[in-house]
Parts: C-alpha cells; sequence; structure tokens
C-alpha cells in the first residue's frame, strides 16, 4: 500500500490570499511530494472572502443563521481547492478538488457551529493510492439531511485535524500552516515582549483557544488530543519549526503561566429581573447550548426586587443569542448588551501545584485600578471580564508578573 509519508497540511486564508500566493503554495507543495512527501491539502477561503460573504448576507438579515447562511459562506472554500488544484495540474501534479459531501464528512444540524460526528477516510487513502493530491474545503460539512454546515471561525482547523484522526493509521501528524510562525505567550500585536513556545500541551491549547487566541480553532485540540495527533502549527511564509502542541508529558518543562491570552470580542448580556429559581436558567442555557452558543462565565444573584443574570459570549455569538433570548424571555425583563468588554487570562498547567496565582492576577488588576465585571477559573486558568480600554494594560502588566516577557 502506497501510503508511507502521508502529511495531511493546512493552509489557511493568507496562504491562499492572491492568485501569486496560490501559486507560491503549489510551488511548496511540489518540494515536498520531490522529498517523498504524500501531502493531504486543507484549504480556507482566500482572505477577507468569507467575512466578505457574511457582510452580504447580513444586508439582508443580521440575525439569521440557517442553512442558507451555511451555503453562503461555504462557497469561498469551493474557490480556493478549485484554484489550488489547478496551480498543482498546471506543474503536472495530479490534484482533486474535495467538497464535504464528496467525503462524507458528516455534522450534526447546528447552522454556522457545527461539529463533525464521522468521516469516511477510505476516500482519501484511494486518492493517495492512485498519486493524486487531495485538495479539502475546509469549514464545511453536510449534515444528515445533505444540508450543507460550517464550522465556525476557524473551522478549517478542525477539518484538517479531523481528517489527520480518519487517516490516523497512516499518519499521526498534522501540519497547520498559517500567517505565525509560532503559538505565542502572548499576541505580539498587543505584547511586544510575547515570545514563541517550542511545545504546549493540549490543556493549555484547549484553554487558550476557549479565552481568545486565535491561532487555532479548539475543536480541532479536542480532537487531536482525543486520537493522538500531534498538530504542528509553522509558517505558511518561511521554512522552519514552528510550535508542536502534544500531549502533557511530551511538552517542555511546565512553566507557572505559559501564556496570557484575551479576547477583545466578548459581549455581556444583562437581563433584570427574570424569574426566581433554576427553572429559567435552565430553560434558557439549553436554548442556547440547542443553538451552539457557548457561554463563557455566568453570574447570577437573588434580592428582594428579583434575579440578576450575567453572562458572557463571543461577539460571533450576539446574534444568535439575541435570537435565543426574544423567545425565551417573556416577562419583561430588561435585557442590556454590553460589547465593549474584552477578557483577560493566565493560562498554565503549573498552576495546578501551586499556590498564590490568584493573588498576583488580581494584585496586578488592582495596582492598575481595573474594574473586574466577571471572572472564572479552573485548574489551569485565571479569566476576568473588563472594559476593553484597559486591555493592553492589563495584559502587557500580567505578562511582565508572570516572567514571559522576550529577554532582550
Amino acid at each position: 500500500m502506497k501510503t508511507n509519508n502521508i502529511v495531511v497540511k493546512k493552509f489557511g486564508g493568507t496562504s491562499v490570499g492572491s492568485i501569486e500566493r496560490i501559486e507560491n503554495l503549489a510551488n511548496r507543495l511540489v518540494k515536498d511530494i520531490a522529498a517523498g512527501q504524500k501531502p493531504v491539502v486543507v484549504v480556507s477561503a482566500m482572505s477577507g472572502e468569507t467575512n466578505r460573504l457574511i457582510a452580504l448576507g447580513e444586508q439582508i438579515d443580521p440575525d439569521y443563521r440557517g442553512p442558507a447562511y451555511d451555503m453562503l459562506i461555504a462557497s469561498g472554500e469551493q474557490v480556493s481547492v478549485s484554484l489550488l488544484a489547478i496551480a498543482l495540474q498546471k506543474r503536472g501534479v495530479k490534484a482533486q478538488p474535495l467538497l464535504a459531501y464528496q467525503l462524507g464528512i458528516r455534522t450534526d444540524s447546528v447552522h454556522a457551529k457545527a461539529r463533525i460526528k464521522e468521516i469516511d477516510g477510505s476516500t482519501l487513502i484511494r486518492f493517495v493510492e492512485a498519486g493524486v493530491v487531495p485538495v479539502v474545503a475546509g469549514f464545511q460539512g453536510i449534515d444528515d439531511e445533505d444540508n450543507i454546515t460550517t464550522l465556525g471561525r476557524g473551522g478549517s482547523d478542525t477539518t484538517a485535524v479531523a481528517l489527520s484522526a480518519a487517516i490516523s493509521k497512516y499518519s499521526k501528524v498534522c501540519e497547520i500552516f498559517t500567517d505565525v510562525p509560532a503559538v505565542f505567550t502572548a499576541d505580539p500585536r498587543l505584547i511586544p515582549k510575547a515570545r514563541e513556545i517550542p511545545k504546549i500541551s493540549y490543556d493549555e491549547m484547549m484553554e487558550m483557544a476557549a479565552l481568545g487566541s486565535k491561532v487555532l480553532h479548539i475543536r480541532c485540540v479536542e480532537i487531536a488530543a482525543k486520537y493522538g495527533i500531534r498538530i504542528h502549527l509553522r509558517s505558511s511564509f518561511e521554512d522552519r519549526e514552528g510550535t508542536w502542541i502534544v500531549p502533557e508529558g511530551e511538552a517542555m518543562e511546565q512553566e507557572l503561566v505559559s501564556a496570557v491570552t484575551h479576547d477583545a470580542n466578548t459581549a455581556v448580556f444583562k437581563l433584570f429581573p427574570v424569574p426566581p429559581g433554576a427553572g429559567f436558567l435552565s430553560e434558557l442555557f439549553q436554548v442556547l447550548a440547542a443553538r451552539g452558543v457557548v457561554v463563557d462565565i455566568i453570574t447570577q444573584s437573588e434580592s428582594n426586587e428579583g434575579q440578576r443574570l450575567a453572562f458572557s459570549v463571543t461577539k460571533e455569538d450576539v446574534p444568535l443569542t439575541r435570537q435565543v433570548l426574544k423567545e425565551t424571555v417573556k416577562t419583561g425583563a430588561e435585557v442590556l448588551l454590553i460589547e465593549n468588554m474584552a477578557k483577560i487570562s493566565v493560562v498554565g498547567v503549573g498552576m495546578r501545584n501551586h499556590p498564590g496565582v490568584a493573588a498576583r492576577f488580581f494584585k496586578i488588576l488592582a495596582q492598575s485600578d481595573i474594574p473586574i465585571h466577571i471572572v472564572t477559573t479552573s485548574e489551569i486558568k485565571i479569566s476576568a471580564v473588563i472594559d476593553q480600554k484597559h486591555l493592553a494594560q492589563a495584559a502587557n502588566s500580567l505578562h511582565t508578573e508572570f516572567n514571559l516577557d522576550k529577554v532582550e
């Protein structure tokens, strides 16, 4: 069986952002093939294209998320897989562009945020055995009724790792090429002293992805951890090592804090008064979950005036959340949306065995007179929702406090 050296390679929107870049990517793949690799390629839409398509749909109905929305925004990947396949064919490489339905990438029916349920890897293997490079559209799937679905922002990462899992008998590595050279201790655009991380554990990477790091889609790291797929995040524009996302035992010596992450697209919904007791909360959060809305931080309190509720979501989930609140809040409660929020977090598996991280975290925010709106913690993270205007100051101060600054 001609299946040695299969490597799933995912290329983001900047890698296929123009015809010139698609031609350069084709040249890179030709070199990889000449070196003995058998690539399975996953690509995103050309940079900016998904945003353009979303904007078109939102001109008609900003809150609509259904089958037509997914069909619209999935069309960007159809263009990029076709162009890359043409570029490879021009170079004498047999290539086949493939959409989700052709590979049987089955998902649930949660539009705009679907989750992959199964993939039959045998189709990919047949192409590889025939000497054909599969060029797969990322970000998309089909549900049980054959509707096109999409996997949410960054969903092409998930497609790539899921394909690796589907053919894990032949390959346990997934390369994800992007416009950054590695995972950093923080976003270098916000914290200039951020440094590269050579290796990081699945758990830490999942927390970072959940807390605002846009380098990898959280679902792809979950799948990698479940199936033992080692992810190598690399630069599309440099030929060098990046960051390996691996099991905890393979990671470097555990730092107390590995990274400071942020999400400047956090929104907070506040409701008052809502019905007392757990019944209303149960119904609301069940409906939000069924629609695919990830509620991050929740606070609830009761007083003589009634029950107060506040919870945070990403800006991406604001339209769906508004829809759900219109359907479920029938009591005349005031619904307040605050969109100028940011979530700041510290992450590290070393926090499991070392006390005092929370004290240092809150000390830094207090020293800078930064109000905290909502807080949440886990074994390996502490997060606070703050005003966006304080984000840069908080992030840089925390990065310095936990000894993450790059040595000059």
